[in-house]
């Protein structure tokens, strides 16, 4: 069983009197001990879905499971009780610390919530290990955020997010605020925290660098749909989607010498609005043909474990325009 699936997920608000579609028929599953990487840029849905996997959005339509239990049909005294293993890493650290608040005090208030048994003494115990193991020390739970540097107010955020053991965390752009040696220490940390205590991640980025670096799986987000999704050796390393060949054309190599050829997208990405009602990428893509508009463009295997909502994916090499277009 999965440690965490969502099913058929759709969110739709109102914005300006019309309907958004945030998030439209997704479907993603998280196994025990693995990162899943959500990807996509901004307004792809991708936040909102995170927010859903945590239970802080009740999505419109879809469930969604943790640990073989549907969140939509818990009460709240059980929610509560679920959070402790549901936890989040935000993308700006010092916003989501309070300046106000003593560092040991923002660690420790997870405990203080999800483990009223423990006293003062146990829970300065706990905190104390915590930051230790995330690379600082002691003295540092008498600073203010605002002494620390970003990524020492990052690891805080870790500190915070796993000091209740959870299962599953969520970390929404937990790197994009960083500079590139801090990050590849955050990364670390992180991948050594999930080998020690068996986490499970959802990584949201729309930096694929980074996700080639500590994912298992990829899902591609696109106007609120997953156009792709797959073994991350396998999406990143030879992507079916025109909107993923897109992406990765437009991120520099890390491989030295490697030249990648540019794969053009038409116009600009539609207000969420006026998404296309059929292929998400109708009008935009390379390779369309007449029967990319006449419906919904569902996703189907490509390969093992390999998902693809392109109904010319395996053509898309060619990334040419298609005749007429």
């Amino acid at each position: 069983m999965s440690l965490m699936e969502l099913t058929d997920i759709r969110h739709v608000f109102r914005r300006g009197g019309k309907e958004v579609h945030a998030v439209n028929g997704v479907s993603l599953t998280v196994e025990p001990g693995e990162t899943v990487a959500v990807i996509g840029e901004s307004g792809s849905g991708k936040s909102t879905l995170g927010r859903i996997a945590l239970g802080l959005i009740t999505p419109s339509e879809g469930r969604v499971s943790f640990d073989g239990r549907v969140l939509s049909s818990l009460r709240r005294p059980e929610m509560r009780a679920l959070r402790s293993k549901l936890q989040v890493v935000f993308q700006e650290p010092y916003e989501s610390l309070n300046p106000r608040i003593k560092v040991g005090d923002i660690v420790a208030e997870p405990l203080i919530v999800h483990a009223g048994g423990l006293n003062r003494k146990q829970r300065r115990d706990k905190v104390v290990a915590m930051l230790e193991r995330v690379g600082l020390t002691a003295e540092h739970a008498e600073r203010l955020p605002r002494n620390l540097s970003g990524g020492q107010q990052q690891r805080i955020g870790i500190a915070r997010a796993i000091i209740t053991e959870p299962r599953l965390v969520v970390l929404d752009e937990p790197t994009s605020s960083l500079d590139v040696s801090v990050r590849a220490r955050v990364l670390d940390l992180l991948r050594d925290l999930q080998r020690e205590k068996g986490i499970s991640y959802v990584f949201i980025s729309h930096d694929l660098a980074t996700v080639g670096l500590i994912s298992d799986r990829v899902a591609v987000m696109y106007l609120g749909q997953v156009v792709e999704q797959g073994r991350t050796a396998d999406v990143l390393g030879n992507p079916k989607h025109p909107y993923t060949k897109a992406l990765m054309s437009a991120t520099l190599s890390t491989v030295v010498g490697e030249i990648r050829e540019h794969v053009p997208l038409r116009g600009e990405i539609p207000n969420p609005s006026q998404a296309p009602t059929t292929c998400v990428l109708s009008g935009r893509c390379p390779i369309e043909i007449a029967d990319c508009s006449k419906g919904v463009v569902l996703p189907r295997a490509v390969a093992p474990l390999h998902e693809v909502a392109c109904l010319r994916a395996e053509r898309s090499d060619e990334l040419i325009p298609a005749e007429g277009v």
